[in-house]
């Protein structure tokens, strides 16, 4: 309670200290303390590789040096030698002025070579002291800043309510000197002060000094940050680029100087965004922008759809706010989940009998309209005013001049003022499908390319399509492989598979609900196994090979069934030990593109096959620690390559009820196994009530009464 003059300067002078507490958070801070730390590792990772390289190195940069001396003093390589000076050099016997200083400065040039070639890759399941040290850091900056900015906000709101009258009420004097201030004045002071009584509680200031107490003092456990690591990897790693600079876009890309700087100097606006973008993402998106009409070729897993969502985001900011994506009916939900979670932009979905709503409300409000090939003969009465930006996901489908949809898209291309096709597929070897797809973009390329084609070296032919085409692999532009790349990818029942559905509903069969999404006959009737087929088809372009789990062994004789020779005998419960092996053994000599199909509760434990950099699971399962397992099957130590895990869910249906149960959203299982160290989410829930459960919401979801 405020009553006299003592009262309202102590009250200000709390708010102002509070003030100045709340500022001291400051990013800058934190990113310091973070450069600090990556720098402190990458030269512990520097002296760890000076160790391994002799003395006699130097002698590749400077010829004719008497390393004898250095070899009696014990000096036998680079990390013994990083750390003497050339006075300290000089007291070795036989070592000269001009010998000290060839030594010294023929270490130190090897030592920057290193370090500038150098990126730590983060073992989470062997983590060195200084390793968790910046992981810490990392994420202490994000806990204490998300926490300083909600209650720092809620602080200044508060402050703003009664800061005129602090000001006011700071005018009040001793009783004996207020005798020679007017009544108007006085009881415009005491007015105020009532305000303040009425406003502001001493309570809510106490409570946001203890925000800021616990926030000093605050110290994660070790499993916060690993957990949080292996979920976030990417977060830590785009903070991490921001510290050592973009890389060299012309040496990986294959681009010209003169296409890297006009990318590069192009201001991106990521405000809206939900998502700290990769220099190569940041990279993309600058690159779509600055040529408007685009070939992304990036392989999988390095985030085209992000990409496309940081050009439209840029573009909205610039009033350029109506865009259309195309792809293919079965990714059409995941994009709508996409959007959603990196950026806040609307989004309408033109398929289906609601169609001609969404289009009503994207062509009065603007957003992101998403639809198949197949709908986009209904937007060919689309003009130039209501088409910013056309993004054309999985490209290669349009290929073919002829048919129907590549025509119909080709028109949508021409009337957009930005265009960006998307294919996971190296276009480059197969040049046909490149060039008619750069045709529809940018014709005066493919006209340089195709009629001079013999002349062409296959660096001048990337300088050539430059311009146009963009293609980056996970190895160039993911220097801390191997990364564990988790994508969730919702599809949709085929006809047959939703009448199954709902009947297994009805009768409360909940693993004809769990299969119903695999019970098409074909690709053409199953969204999933088409989608599966797709991503093996792309595995194998790209030189991966494939892991597949399933709960069912139904399941897994489909998958078996339609990816023919490609795919090994399935590995289940029944399998002996030794024939295990022998198919592991075959997986691992057979060629790229090669699949191994594992029933989850059997190959998913006990295995090492590294030889695999992709897999799929085929429906969500009950406990996280079952998919965990599954993943850490060739995700772990001595996998060389990055390893993605597409998990396939179908929209409206158990999967999603299984997410929601397990109190987690689109990325609950973004975890793999480790030895100790990450539980059993779900260890304390029966998957029988969990079942009942997710039962009873489909059934209230669809009406069914039982």
């Amino acid at each position: 309670m405020i009553r006299n003059k003592k009262d309202i300067n102590y009250l200000d002078q709390e708010i102002q200290n509070t003030h100045g507490r709340f500022n001291k958070f400051s990013e800058d801070y934190y990113d310091n303390l973070i450069e600090l730390s990556w720098k402190k590792l990458k030269r512990e990772y520097v002296y760890e590789t000076l160790k391994k390289l002799p003395i006699d190195t130097v002698t590749s940069l400077t010829k004719k040096l008497n390393l004898s001396s250095l070899y009696n003093q014990d000096i036998n390589t680079l990390a013994d030698v990083s750390h003497l000076s050339i006075a300290k050099l000089l007291r070795f016997p036989g070592i000269g002025e001009k010998s000290a200083q060839a030594i010294y400065y023929s270490a130190e040039q090897i030592k920057k070579s290193i370090s500038k070639n150098t990126y730590p890759k983060i073992n989470p399941e062997n983590l060195s002291d200084q390793e968790l040290h910046l992981l810490k850091s990392i994420y202490l900056k994000q806990y204490v800043l998300n926490h300083v900015n909600e209650a720092k906000e809620n602080f200044l709101a508060l402050h703003k309510l009664i800061n005129e009258d602090i000001l006011v009420a700071k005018k009040k004097l001793p009783y004996i000197f207020s005798i020679f201030q007017s009544k108007e004045k006085k009881e415009k002071i005491n007015s105020a002060i009532n305000q303040i009584n009425h406003r502001f509680d001493m309570d809510k200031l106490n409570d946001f000094k203890e925000t800021i107490n616990h926030l000093d003092s605050y110290s994660p456990t070790d499993e916060e940050v690993i957990s949080d690591f292996l979920v976030n990897n990417a977060t830590y790693y785009a903070l991490l680029e921001k510290i050592d600079g973009p890389i060299n876009q012309k040496d990986v890309y294959g681009l010209t100087a003169e296409i890297v700087e006009k990318v590069n100097s192009f201001e991106l606006n990521t405000d809206g965004l939900n998502i700290t973008l990769r220099n190569y993402q940041e990279f993309g998106a600058k690159y779509g922008l600055t040529y408007k009409r685009t070939l992304l070729g990036d392989e999988m897993g390095l985030g085209k759809t992000i990409q496309a969502i940081a050009i439209i985001n840029h573009l909205h900011h610039e009033e350029k706010k109506y865009a259309l994506v195309v792809c293919p009916l079965s990714v059409l939900a995941n994009w709508k989940r996409e959007i959603q979670r990196f950026s806040i932009l609307k989004t309408f979905i033109f398929h289906g009998n609601q169609r001609e709503d969404s289009y009503n409300l994207w062509s009065k409000n603007g957003g992101i309209m998403i639809t198949t090939y197949e709908h986009t003969k209904y937007l060919q009465g689309l003009d130039s005013q209501k088409l910013d930006v056309l993004i054309v996901d999985e490209a290669h489908y349009i290929k073919n001049p002829n048919a129907y949809r590549s025509k119909n898209v080709y028109r949508l291309a021409e009337i957009a003022s930005y265009d960006l096709f998307m294919s996971g597929t190296p276009l480059e070897n197969r040049l046909g499908e490149m060039s008619q797809l750069i045709d529809v973009l940018q014709p005066e390329i493919t006209n340089e390319i195709f009629e001079n084609m013999q002349l062409l070296e296959p660096q001048r032919f990337k300088e050539v399509i430059g311009p146009v085409y963009l293609r980056r692999n996970r190895s160039d532009v993911l220097k801390e492989l191997p990364e564990l790349n988790i994508i969730s990818i919702w599809t949709e029942f085929g006809e047959s598979e939703l009448t199954n559905y709902i009947e297994a509903v009805k009768v409360e069969a909940i693993h004809d609900m769990r299969r119903a999404g695999w019970s098409g006959k074909t690709p053409k009737d199953s969204p999933k196994l088409k989608m599966l087929i797709e991503l093996c088809d792309q595995a194998k372009d790209n030189g991966h090979k494939v892991l597949v789990f399933s709960f069912y062994k139904s399941t897994l004789q489909k998958v078996h069934t339609h990816l023919r020779d490609r795919a090994f005998e399935p590995i289940t419960g029944s399998i002996t030990n030794n024939k295990r092996q022998e198919i592991i053994d075959d997986f691992t000599k057979a060629p790229d593109g090669s699949v191994l199909i594992n029933q989850i509760e059997a190959g998913g434990v006990g295995l090492n096959i590294q030889a695999a950099s992709v897999n799929i699971l085929c429906e969500p399962q009950w406990k996280p620690s079952t998919e965990e397992q599954a993943i850490s099957r060739a995700y772990r130590m001595g996998q060389a390559k990055n390893v993605t895990v597409y998990r396939l869910f179908t929209e409206d249906s158990i999967d999603g009820r299984i997410l929601e149960l397990l109190n987690e959203k689109s990325d609950l299982f973004n975890l793999y196994a480790r030895d100790s160290g990450v539980g059993d989410l779900s260890q304390n829930i029966h998957e029988s009530q969990l079942a009942a459960r997710a039962i009873k919401k489909e059934q209230e979801r669809l009406q069914i009464s039982t």
